[in-house]
């Protein structure tokens, strides 16, 4: 459990990114797979959101702190970079996800409808 919170507290520093023009937008963590067990961030006291601009840059939000990151799309993977790590997402349609030792992390597009209700 402990590994896991880590792997969830690396993906707020860094998270997503995007793989062309088409990938910006808001994302926020939908669900984890661990050990072929699905659960919500919340269970976990988990909200990992964030954006990502077509130029590039982005702000990742754990909880209610926010980070600057930046993206780049290298072959099939997303490289998203913070000032503490470099993370590795796959995509799923339109989906993002991040890979380590049977851990998954799953990002969804929150829609422009959805982010206008939270402001």
């Amino acid at each position: 459990m402990k590994r896991l919170i880590i792997l969830l507290a690396a993906a707020m520093l860094l998270l997503l990114a995007g793989c062309s023009k088409a990938v910006g937008g808001s994302y926020r963590l939908e669900y984890i797979t661990s050990d072929g067990v699905r659960l919500p961030p919340s269970n976990l006291g988990m909200n990992i959101s964030f954006e990502l601009s077509e130029d590039g840059i982005g702000t990742a939000v754990y909880g209610s702190t926010p980070m600057d990151i930046t993206w780049v799309e290298e072959g099939s993977e997303v490289v998203v970079t913070s000032p503490y790590a470099e993370l590795r997402f796959s995509r799923d349609g339109d989906n993002l996800i991040l890979h380590d030792n049977g851990t998954l992390l799953f990002f969804t597009p929150v829609e422009e409808e959805e982010d206008d209700r939270k402001n």
